[in-house]
């Protein structure tokens, strides 16, 4: 099919560079290729390559195998996109990444390679791992972490833990994931007196523990909580991207000076669990981080989910890997983290990891802040 008016010279006019996508396909090799070579149509024209009369679009529209070959799971293919066909909205790009195919069973994408336009349009935290660690004065340790649970106290009770969370000198201290706009505890009361109760501590104790409330509502709300959180002192937010859409997360970090932290309630609904889908590392690591996420919150291994000390790996990876001047950002292993846990933890995290302790550490004994005191004393050793 021709295109009418439309030449190759001024389609190659406006194209610049690309980025790639590495792809695991689960199949035979004969199959892997043809579904390699379907992948290239589907994510980008969506059309008959052999209908297409228009060079250009052949050579530089339509995805380009780089390169295929074996590997532990089926087959390994790295297919670039132009830059123009992602275009600077991640909507699209995120389209472009994995949009039809991933109705598609046996493929993971196991990686994105940024191209420099890219890094440009999407450049990731403001401040990771280095400027976090300035936020909170903290620079020899892991960060610690804990969230304000069980769903169903009232406002008051939520920021009593607060209060004394931050006399025991805890880091940081978010919402629980559940934690929103409930009755028992209103979005704009919970904040406005956890912030408060955080002063109060931090007064009393001297140390500089943060607040980071949850923020994945509908997205009508969020930039007025945004701006109410703000207002109120709260040293970061916390969105699920998997809830409220990558997008919003990126949209909120580039419209606040305050710190990310993503959650990952929902990630599960993209995250490969053997038919396909995302790979660990990239999901809970690669694309938190390049939506602005500083911190990274995933499910550890050894706790009530099923990730393996190997996923955990990649995540980790993902959050630290050079990727242009992009910041490298704090992985946050969470669920079933106790005491006897942490040096394990600290093992095989090192020292640039957030470690968040819930449960653990509300129930180890009755007095909070004294277990505050220990999980920060213990991470100092």
């Amino acid at each position: 099919m021709k295109f009418k008016g439309y030449s190759d010279e001024v389609l190659l006019s406006q194209l610049h560079g690309r980025f790639s996508v590495s792809y695991v396909i689960h199949a035979d090799e004969a199959t892997a290729l043809e579904m390699a070579k379907a992948v290239c149509v589907e994510q980008t024209v969506e059309f008959p390559a052999a209908h297409i009369e228009c060079d250009a679009i052949h050579s530089d529209i339509i995805g380009r195998l780089e390169s295929f070959e074996p590997c532990e799971d089926g087959f390994r293919a790295l297919i670039s996109y132009s830059d123009q066909c992602a275009t600077e909205e991640f909507t699209q790009f995120f389209n472009v990444v994995f949009g039809n195919s991933s109705l598609l069973p046996g493929i993971t994408v196991e990686h994105i390679n940024l191209s420099e336009q890219l890094l440009k349009w999407f450049p990731g935290p403001k401040y990771g791992i280095k400027g976090m660690r300035e936020r909170l004065g903290v620079y020899d340790r892991p960060i610690a972490f804990t969230a304000l649970k069980p769903q169903g106290l009232p406002t008051e009770a939520l920021a009593d833990e607060a209060y004394k969370c931050a006399l025991g000198g805890v880091d940081l201290i978010k919402d629980d994931h559940g934690l929103m706009n409930q009755t028992f505890s209103t979005y704009k009361d919970r904040v406005k007196a956890v912030c408060e109760a955080v002063r109060q501590g931090n007064e009393e104790s001297g140390h500089h523990t943060g607040y980071v409330p949850n923020l994945s509502g509908s997205f009508d709300t969020i930039m007025d909580r945004v701006h109410y959180a703000e207002d109120c002192g709260a040293a970061g937010v916390m969105l699920a991207p998997g809830l409220v859409g990558y997008d919003t997360v990126q949209y909120v970090s580039t419209h606040t000076e305050l710190p990310i932290v993503a959650h990952p309630a929902m990630a599960g609904c993209i995250l490969d669990k053997g038919s396909g889908g995302f790979a660990c590392g990239c999901t809970l690591g690669q694309l938190p981080r390049l939506v602005g996420a500083d911190i990274t919150v995933f499910p550890n291994f050894g706790g009530r989910f099923s990730l393996s000390q190997a996923q955990c790996r990649s995540i980790v990876d993902m959050c630290t890997e050079t990727c242009g001047d992009m910041p490298t950002i704090f992985p946050s292993p969470a669920g079933g983290m106790t005491f006897e846990k942490i040096d394990i933890m600290k093992d095989f995290y090192g020292t640039d990891v957030s470690l968040l302790m819930g449960g653990g550490l509300f129930t180890v004994t009755p007095d909070l802040p004294g277990n505050c005191k220990k999980f920060v004393e213990m991470l100092s050793k």
